[in-house]
């Protein structure tokens, strides 16, 4: 605040001086010794060719002494008349002096008076405010663009919105953001988006800031902004990968599996935000999927014919599938119905025991109860024989959301 005031006196100084000081200098007859110069010149001369005619008898001594008569007479008149004229040329020192008052007192008043009408004298006060909270400690850096953030939020804060302000909210939100306050900037993004409610990436932005200001969880008020920012551009790419981070959050694993391929599709190949995206695909397919371990119980035995139907369900759930026709022993189908709870399902022949499968969300038919939202799943295999016949069951858990496995032993034998 003090360089402001420092700045302003001194302009504040020389454009009263600029006023004033030509005022306050006395007007100085400069023509006049010159004009006088050149008039005694130009008579000297008249005297001569006088002087040269009188000799050569061109005058009479009666016409000499008329001739410079009339030359004496114009040499008084000039003489005489000349200091009358400079003193009328020049300014009453009364009046140049009642002037240079005038302006002194008129150009600080009329400067003061603009400044309150057109500047920002309240941003003074922030910026002093913001000085003693930073404190000695921070370098001049930071404190020069708390200023300039803390200017750009009161220009905007005191005057009534305007449409084109939606860039200078979103301007001020990503400054929040950069000096790590994620509530001012989300606040911020919250005006730019209601002024300017059709633009994908502000929303996305918006969303954004919710989140971190929330401590990174996007449910909520942020996955309603990120729904937004798609409805509007299904392409942007920042709403496309905090879409997919919302599912992942939410254990929607084949949701964010997709949104990522998505997001991909807008890349270029060669970025090196394609390595990072493949990365996190290749992290939710492996926690979304089951693998499971199928054996028979050793002295088991089962027909030729006979097929093997594996089955995720929620855990405590209650076997109820029915038998499958074992002609499509190769086929893998899914199924979940939603009064159940049964996620998944898979079929082979019992021919491949043992053997080891995968369960993911790519085997369920009902997109909203999928095998990765939940965290502890109960597998069970089960063979069917096509001749008839008891079915042979074994069960396994899958616990947890990382490296899940299932170990299944088909313990019995049919008669």
């Amino acid at each position: 605040m003090i360089t402001f005031w420092f700045i302003a006196a001194v302009m504040l100084i020389a454009a009263v001086l600029c006023a004033v000081v030509p005022l306050m200098q006395r007007e100085t007859a400069t023509g006049a010794p010159k004009a006088r110069a050149l008039s005694v010149s130009l008579y000297r001369r008249e005297l001569a060719d006088a002087d040269a005619d009188l000799r050569t008898g061109a005058l009479s001594a009666q016409q000499y002494a008329s001739v410079r008569s009339d030359i004496e007479q114009r040499v008084l008149a000039d003489t005489t008349s000349s200091p009358s004229l400079a003193r009328r040329s020049t300014p009453r020192t009364a009046t140049r002096a009642a002037t240079c008052a005038v302006l002194i007192a008129l150009l600080p008043s009329a400067a003061c008076l603009l400044y309150l009408k057109l500047g920002e004298p309240a941003a003074l006060k922030l910026d002093n405010a913001l000085d003693d909270s930073l404190g000695v400690s921070h370098d001049m850096s930071s404190i020069s663009v708390e200023m300039m953030v803390s200017r750009l939020a009161f220009r905007l804060r005191d005057h009534v919105p305007d449409p084109r302000d939606a860039d200078a909210w979103a301007t001020l939100a990503r400054s929040y953001t950069v000096l790590e306050r994620p509530t001012d900037a989300a606040a911020a993004y919250a005006k730019a988006v209601a002024l300017e409610p059709g633009d994908a990436s502000l929303r996305a932005d918006f969303a954004d800031a919710i989140a971190s200001a929330n401590d990174g969880r996007l449910a909520g008020r942020a996955s309603e902004e990120i729904a937004a920012a798609l409805a509007i551009d299904p392409a942007d790419p920042k709403a496309l990968a905090l879409a997919a981070s919302a599912a992942f959050e939410a254990r929607s694993y084949a949701s964010a599996i997709g949104l990522w391929r998505r997001l991909i599709a807008t890349l270029k190949p060669d970025s090196p935000e394609v390595a990072r995206v493949q990365k996190n695909i290749g992290e939710a397919e492996g926690l979304s999927a089951v693998t499971v371990n199928i054996r028979l119980a050793d002295g088991a035995h089962v027909a030729s014919d006979a097929a093997v139907i594996v089955t995720a369900r929620t855990s405590g759930a209650q076997a109820s599938t029915k038998p499958m026709n074992p002609a499509s022993a190769a086929s893998a189908v899914s199924a979940a119905v939603p009064s159940n709870t049964l996620l998944a399902e898979r079929r082979l022949a019992a021919s491949q025991l043992p053997t080891t499968i995968v369960l993911d969300d790519s085997l369920a038919i009902n997109a909203t109860d999928t095998l990765s939202a939940h965290q502890q799943v109960v597998v069970e295999a089960r063979i069917v024989s096509a001749s008839g016949g008891d079915d042979l069951t074994g069960r396994g858990d899958a616990r947890g959301l990382e490296n899940r496995h299932a170990d299944v032993v088909i313990a019995a034998s049919s008669p």
